[in-house]
């Protein structure tokens, strides 16, 4: 093992001191009118600075002041670059909120053994960057980061406004829900109420408002964004959807939620803001008034709604599928989101399994399980303690709709095979089943309803040996050899991966209550195997019966107690290592290498 010797913490503050002393002699050396800044004038910039300089830079624009602060991790981590004088919204990009510029990627390239030549290097990227202001060749920055401009100068205790609006680029009404801390703004009202109930269990019907997205195509600069109602009613009918707009503010019971569709060349860009409602006087309407609810006509409520009154602006923080799986740009959570797999057995495999397939982009789960939680449980599962004595199927059920509201997920607490025979449409309009119960007779009873009806839909099979030393994931399609085939008739496996002389299971003291001795850091690779398979055969990687064999550590595999089967290092070409993955045809010959197609 290599010789690691941690550094002493004097070692590092001596380097912080002379890094900092080296940057500060080489800007007293070729700057003028140098001050140091102090730590105390600092944190409240950013935390953890620690001190700095202010000094003069010669720019495009003429001379100004900027700061070079100083991190406590420096030169570990680069300074920062700050603009002292105030600048309004619309003149500098890559400035945040306090004044900070944001000049990566380039600073993850800082030398920390070369301090002073990466100071120089942001200096010149401010100076290049002030070049760009002054010769009107910032507008593609601020097109294409929209939406860090939009959120500049908002407050932090503003209510967001959560989208699960599909980004597809078109103007539609939307439908608006206002809490007491966010808004939720969804396509359709069906989605919007699913979201809400999964998401707030308990929180019973609720009241939905009117608003509207408008698609306006190319992302504005920070000089285009709209200050009043008047602005946002010019930027809809220059998009075709001043009808539209129109109709939104007459059906809005208060103010207007409106979202900004934009196009960038990082991605689709959704602003949002607020058109406040023109207030009541003596107790009317100004929208509506003179009017029965609904029939103001459209131009009369757009001229009164949208006027001089200053627009909110607001940040939308996107919830929709297409930005939680893969912001925008994973083709395959596109087409997750149609699959509906069911999931059998919610146990220490099967739980972690689905929330993969879940997190991944499934957009709808079924869980078959017949156990509760027990305390003996949560050391290996993802439901914790707050879950005990719940039914494992509906606790996961209940869990994954709160982390993702917008994905469908019904429990079936029983057992597979009383539930092939009581529910005839359980297995209808699926895509793939994935079962890890590790009980061979309701895998046999569910290999034979699949035989018998023609393999309609793929099983994907997954289970762990003795102490979680090795893992089996197994896929049958409609081609290839059956489950059953790959077993003698009592269910031992024809290629074990593991074997042991003495017995792997403890017992509780009660009758019947056996367990297998692993933790969940073994667990992974078979959780990880199954998973993969399970999406390989949803996205069609997968054309033929597979199977797919995770091996653990063999330092694992002798502390416990076992040995490799003499089948697994004839099939593994006499590998002993451990801690590798085989993948071959289900059911195939020992050693004939006939691996998956």
């Amino acid at each position: 093992m290599a010789d690691v010797t941690r550094k002493p913490l004097a070692s590092l503050q001596d380097e912080h001191l002379a890094a900092s002393r080296a940057v500060e002699n080489w800007l007293y050396a070729n700057c003028s009118d140098v001050t140091a800044v102090s730590r105390e004038e600092v944190q409240h910039i950013r935390r953890g600075l620690v001190g700095g300089w202010r000094v003069p830079l010669e720019v495009a624009s003429g001379a100004r002041y900027i700061e070079i602060l100083i991190p406590a991790a420096f030169p570990f981590r680069p300074p920062l670059i700050r603009l002292v004088e105030t600048v309004d919204d619309v003149s500098w990009p890559h400035r945040e909120r306090d004044d900070v510029l944001c000049l990566v990627p380039e600073t993850a390239s800082f030398d920390p053994a070369d301090p002073v030549g990466g100071v120089v290097n942001l200096l010149n990227m401010t100076i290049e960057l002030s070049r760009k202001v002054a010769a009107d060749e910032a507008d593609a920055e601020f097109r294409s980061e929209v939406l860090s401009y939009w959120t500049h100068r908002i407050p932090a205790d503003r209510t967001p406004i959560y989208s699960i609006v599909d980004p597809h680029p078109r103007s539609r009404a939307i439908r608006v829900w206002t809490g007491s801390s966010s808004r939720v703004i969804a396509d359709e009202s069906e989605a919007l109420d699913i979201w809400l109930g999964n998401r707030y269990p308990g929180l019973g019907s609720v009241k939905q408002d009117v608003g509207a997205v408008i698609w306006i195509g190319e992302a504005l600069t920070p000089a285009e964004f709209p200050i009043t109602g008047l602005d946002v009613w010019q930027l809809a009918v220059l998009a075709g959807a001043g009808g539209l707009l129109a109709a939104a503010a007459t059906a809005a019971r208060g103010d207007l939620v409106v979202g900004l569709g934009m196009d960038t060349a990082n991605g689709t860009a959704i602003a949002g803001l607020v058109v406040p409602r023109p207030p009541r006087r003596q107790g009317r309407d100004m929208v509506n008034d003179g009017f029965r609810p609904g029939r103001t006509p459209h131009w009369l409520a757009a001229k009164r709604f949208f006027g001089a009154t200053p627009v909110i602006r607001h940040e939308i923080k996107r919830v929709d599928h297409a930005w939680v799986h893969g912001r925008d740009h994973d083709s395959r959570a596109n087409d997750l989101r149609s699959k509906t797999v069911v999931v059998v057995g919610c146990g220490s495999v099967g739980a972690p399994a689905a929330i993969s397939l879940a997190q991944a982009g499934v957009g709808k789960l079924i869980f078959v399980d017949p156990d509760s939680l027990n305390p003996s449980n949560i050391s290996r599962h993802p439901l914790g303690a707050q879950y005990l004595g719940q039914a494992k199927a509906e606790a996961l059920a209940d869990k994954l709709k709160r982390d993702l509201p917008h994905i469908v997920v019904r429990p079936l607490v029983g057992r597979i095979e009383e539930l092939l025979l009581t529910v005839g449409d359980l297995l209808s309009n699926v895509d793939l089943v994935v079962t890890a119960t590790g009980d061979w007779g309701a895998e046999v009873m569910l290999d034979a309803w699949h035989t018998s009806s023609g393999r309609p839909i793929p099983v994907v099979y997954g289970w762990t040996e003795a102490h979680a030393c090795a893992g089996h994931a197994v896929a049958i399609l409609g081609e290839g050899a059956a489950f059953r085939e790959g077993f003698d008739p009592t269910g031992l496996p024809a290629l074990p991966v593991t074997e042991w002389t003495a017995t792997t299971q403890l017992q509780e003291p009660a009758c019947g209550a056996v367990y297998q001795p692993y933790g969940p850091v073994e667990l992974q690779g078979t959780i990880s195997v199954v998973a993969e398979l399970a999406l390989d055969v949803l996205l069609g990687e997968v054309s033929i019966s597979t199977h797919r064999v995770w091996a653990g550590r063999e330092k694992r595999l002798l502390q416990m107690g076992g040995a490799w089967s003499r089948q697994w290092l004839r099939e593994a070409g006499g590998r002993s290592d451990g801690g590798f993955l085989l993948e071959r045809r289900w059911a195939a010959p020992i050693g004939s290498k006939a691996l998956a197609a």
